[in-house]
């Protein structure tokens, strides 16, 4: 019964905050931005979008190896593919991460899978962050807000990492996993358990950052060329100040798959750059449209690995 009311939470603000932006900025203006949208453009993002898969599939691939799960590449693109399709209508990011590591790991190794699974989303922040970061050193001193924004999630970041496993206290850990606000407990009990893991591997930390630095970086990339498609002159730099905060922004779980979030955060950031509400919200839009796309490829190919396991069964 919870669970049922906490899905229809995030349905009914799913469905209020896109009718409040819709409400605002007229549907017909929108959809008017996209129809002009140069296609080559379009085509370009969602071949960017499987490149993003696929850096996306080896950083996992190298976590996974890092706790003796041997995962062919091949095997690996074909189960992010598939867990992203999932990820369009499950109820949360961890329900993607269940799938592949259920692919991954299987009955015995799931443990282990869905900690480096975790891991991979943890490292993904960071990444972002990271990236974010650079904002600060452009010319533009509106950024500068956003560079002290960023530091203040990787301190917040770093500071998590300390309580889940270096701090002694052990009652302070108990009342942080478990809190029921937003199911933050249970959050926090999965991130405790991927720290765990992956706290004396500092190495394999390091290149994971590094490799979310790539798939974060085709992420801006995607967004760039969408921005270009829509006849949006809008200087890199400034994605690489907004892309990794909306991203962060799209991850609060109180809606489904981020929507509605994702769109506010578009529109409200870009809007205070100087592009127009419409145009943001047309990107926001167009990204989402052109994920869903490119993750829809995961459906198929799921359906028939479904079909070479009944076979293989019988």
């Amino acid at each position: 019964m919870k669970s049922f009311f906490k899905e229809f939470s995030k349905i009914f603000i799913t469905i209020i905050l896109l009718y409040l932006l819709f409400r605002k900025i007229p549907a017909g203006d929108v959809f008017r931005i996209i129809r002009k949208m140069d296609l080559r453009y379009l085509y370009l993002s969602i071949g960017l979008i499987f490149l993003y898969y696929g850096f996306f599939a080896i950083r996992w691939r190298f976590l996974l190896q890092s706790q003796d799960i041997d995962l062919k590449p091949g095997r690996s693109f074909l189960y992010i593919l598939i867990s992203f399709f999932f990820n369009n209508f499950l109820p949360s990011g961890l329900g993607m991460d269940a799938v592949r590591s259920a692919y991954a790991g299987g009955k015995k190794n799931f443990e282990k899978a869905f900690g480096a699974s975790l891991m991979e989303r943890i490292l993904g922040i960071s990444g972002m962050m990271v990236i974010g970061l650079f904002s600060i050193f452009s010319l533009k001193s509106e950024f500068a807000r956003f560079g002290v924004l960023y530091l203040f999630i990787i301190f917040l970041i770093g500071s998590i990492y300390f309580l889940m496993v270096s701090l002694k206290w052990k009652w302070l850990k108990d009342k942080l996993l478990s809190i029921k606000f937003l199911n933050l407990g249970e959050s926090l009990r999965n991130v405790y358990k991927a720290l765990k893991i992956y706290s004396k591997k500092k190495k394999v930390i390091l290149a994971g950052l590094g490799y979310s630095i790539l798939v974060q970086m085709a992420i801006i990339w995607i967004n760039f060329f969408l921005a270009r498609g829509l006849s949006m002159k809008i200087p890199f730099i400034v994605f690489v100040a907004y892309i990794p905060l909306i991203t962060v922004i799209s991850l609060i779980p109180i809606t489904i798959n981020g929507l509605g979030m994702r769109e506010s955060a578009y529109v409200f950031l870009f809007s205070s750059y100087g592009v127009m509400q419409k145009e943001a919200l047309s990107l926001s839009l167009l990204f989402f449209a052109a994920s869903v796309v490119a993750s829809s490829i995961g459906g198929i190919l799921f359906l028939f690995v479904r079909k070479r396991q009944r076979t293989t069964e019988c």
